[in-house]
């Protein structure tokens, strides 16, 4: 006989009962299906870019339809990286990759240019079923068609993976497979108590409870419930029981569960887990804090130690790891702090659970179970290089360590730390540490905290900037006086230190003359030096060459050739003779030079020095000499000098004896 009280508590709990398996099944109606896209590979040079262009007009129309959860491209590249994995055309990496993805689909495929057609080839790989459920080969004429056929495609692909199960041959009779979470066992009195927990929205019909002594079997069957919770009275006190689950689906069938719980010591008293206060996770380690319980001490139960557990995998065991004694502690030091250092990988989740064992070697249940991931590697980007002697990099922040090392190398050397970068929220690096010019580097960071380091990041590149090009439109003027005046289109670059001015007398023994400073600067007038002027008449080469600011020159100017201003040619027709007159006439020929300014006449006589007696026009050319004495034999040398003050050699006439007589 029912009572009412009981009788109502039974009706409601079967609507509530009813209420969560239609409420999970609507729930799990609405969820959207996960997909992932890879890049679609080119297989031709030719290909290149519109493989990029199909890949993102297809998110783009998936997104705008919203029916599909697409893993977002960061996040795939992400997950892909730490498992060491990469993207794939090939259906068995692709597999691999999509089950560490936690994704339904992998959309792969490559892309080819053949004449005026592209031509894609896209494959829809069911990752539950393990196969390829729909290919499609889909040809465009540029990318306004990419653009304009794209959002059709995606609506066939959107139908597709929402009818996924019917282009299976198993689809009518391959069933979803279930599994329970958190299977925990505890005695209660004289009995054993199970409790787990399950997905509602599941076809499940029942539970059925098995049993053993032993972990590997056989096992028992020794009830059925259609709830998540079961009483096993039917024990032996002081026993050690395995216990295990078949999940009863709505078709019949019955899927066993990967989890097993055992209990020590079952329909016993046992002492009490402790109290889990915080679990941290940190560089490849782990550190846990727990309490004792106070229960312990109130039902006398002298705890000796405490086990630590831990479980790699989400629908792993829990396997011992370490052992913690009690003894030797204050009894004011309430708190344990337990470090686990075990093999360890960063970036991985790993959760622990504690018992208590006593002096009679009674085991407590397990501790509410704590999950912490460690420290997970960074992932480096280069962010701008091509500097001059300066690459930068960032990172995204990480949590729970002190820094980060970085580390770098160049081809063919060893990799060393560069730098120590102090506090977590870092994010960004210029190198400028001893760089050189035109050099690639390589870099990748670890992340510390006070007592480790993670793996590295993977590695990137970054190059600096090239030396300088040389200047255009280089010239030189000729026809300058004892100098040369040179130009050039300056380099719109405020890395140019300025440009080196380079001289000779051939084009492959050029020397250094000056250097100009400033990068917009565009001329330089050579004049030589005090000691070394430039020489009248002479053909020089002249090349330019930039330099950064740190002086280094890149390669030379194409050389340009100048020629400095002749002197004027030596006087010809020069003749000295005795006149009718009784005076010495001098003549000569007009130079041809345009630009010749005056004459300078010199007289010797009797072979002495030569003494100036006349500056004469630019158009005079004769002279009378009426200054003479008697048997004196005179000589006389003529000058030409142009506007610019240059001379010419000097022309000599023949002697001539003077026609005077002697008194």
């Amino acid at each position: 006989m029912m009572f009412p009280g009981k009788r109502a508590t039974a009706i409601l709990f079967i609507l509530i009962l009813s209420f969560i398996f239609c409420t999970g099944h609507a729930l799990g109606a609405r969820e959207k299906t996960s997909l992932a896209i890879f890049n679609f590979r080119p297989t031709n040079i030719e290909a290149m870019g519109y493989n990029g262009d199909i890949l993102y007009a297809l998110i783009s129309a998936l997104g705008m339809d919203g029916s599909i959860e697409l893993m977002s491209r960061r996040q795939m590249e992400e997950i892909l990286f730490q498992e060491g994995m990469s993207q794939s055309d090939d259906p068995d990496m692709a597999l691999k990759a999509g089950k560490s993805l936690g994704v339904n689909f992998i959309l792969f495929g490559q892309v080819t240019k053949n004449g005026a057609d592209i031509l894609s080839n896209i494959n829809l790989l069911d990752v539950k079923a393990r196969r390829v459920v729909k290919s499609w080969s889909l040809t465009f004429s540029g990318r306004e068609s990419i653009l304009d056929r794209i959002p059709v495609y995606a609506k066939e692909l959107i139908s597709n993976i929402k009818n996924a199960d019917q282009y299976s041959p198993a689809a009518s009779t391959r069933e979803k497979t279930v599994d329970i979470e958190n299977l925990r066992v505890a005695s209660e009195g004289k009995s054993v108590v199970l409790n787990w927990k399950f997905d509602p929205s599941h076809p499940i019909r029942a539970f059925n409870i098995y049993r053993s002594e032993n972990e590997g079997g056989p096992y028992q069957s020794i009830g059925k419930v259609n709830k998540n919770s079961f009483k096993d009275k039917k024990i032996r006190v002081g026993r050690t029981y395995y216990y295990r689950i078949g999940i009863l689906l709505n078709s019949g069938t019955e899927q066993k569960s990967s989890h097993t719980a055992m209990i020590r010591n079952a329909g016993e008293k046992v002492p009490y887990p402790p109290l889990m206060i915080s679990c941290k996770g940190y560089v490849r380690r782990a550190e846990l804090k727990f309490v004792p319980s106070l229960e312990n001490d109130k039902d006398n139960f002298k705890i000796e130690y405490y086990e630590i557990f831990r479980r790699e995998e989400p629908d792993g065991h829990f396997e011992k790891i370490m052992t913690v004694e009690k003894q030797g502690r204050s009894k004011y030091d309430l708190s344990f702090i337990v470090e686990d250092i075990q093999g360890l990988s960063d970036g991985s989740e790993y959760s622990y659970r504690i018992s208590s064992v006593d002096r009679k070697d009674r085991r407590s249940p397990m501790s509410d179970t704590f999950t912490i991931t460690t420290v997970k590697r960074p992932i480096l980007r280069l962010e701008k290089d091509d500097l001059l002697r300066k690459i930068t990099l960032s990172w995204d922040p990480l949590d729970n360590i002190n820094g980060y090392y970085l580390y770098r190398k160049t081809q063919g050397k060893e990799w060393e730390v560069i730098d120590k970068i102090t506090g977590s929220g870092s994010t960004r690096y210029n190198d400028e540490k001893k760089l050189t010019d035109q050099m690639e580097y390589y870099y990748y960071l670890t992340a510390y905290d006070e007592k480790g380091e993670t793996g590295a990041s993977k590695t990137v590149k970054g190059k600096t900037k090239d030396l300088p090009a040389p200047p255009m439109g280089v010239t030189a003027k000729s026809g300058m006086v004892k100098s040369v005046w040179i130009s050039w289109s300056p380099i719109d670059d405020p890395d140019i230190g300025g440009y080196s001015i380079y001289r000779g007398r051939s084009s492959k023994g050029l020397d250094l003359v000056n250097k100009v400073k400033g990068y917009t600067s565009l001329s330089y007038l050579d004049k030589g030096t005090a000691f070394s002027p430039l020489e009248d008449g002479t053909r020089y080469y002249y090349a330019v060459v930039s330099y950064n600011l740190y002086g280094v020159e890149g390669e030379p100017s194409e050389a340009v050739t100048a020629t400095t201003k002749h002197r004027p040619s030596r006087v010809s027709g020069i003749t000295a003779a005795i006149s009718e007159s009784n005076n010495i006439l001098v003549k000569w020929d007009e130079n041809p030079e345009p630009d010749i300014s005056s004459y300078i006449l010199y007289r010797s006589k009797n072979g002495g020095y030569w003494s100036k007696i006349q500056t004469l026009g630019s158009h005079q050319s004769s002279y009378r000499d009426y200054d003479l004495q008697p048997d004196i034999s005179y000589q006389y040398r003529i000058i030409a000098v142009d506007k610019d003050d240059l001379k010419s050699d000097p022309a000599k006439s023949e002697p001539v004896l003077s026609p005077l007589a002697p008194q």
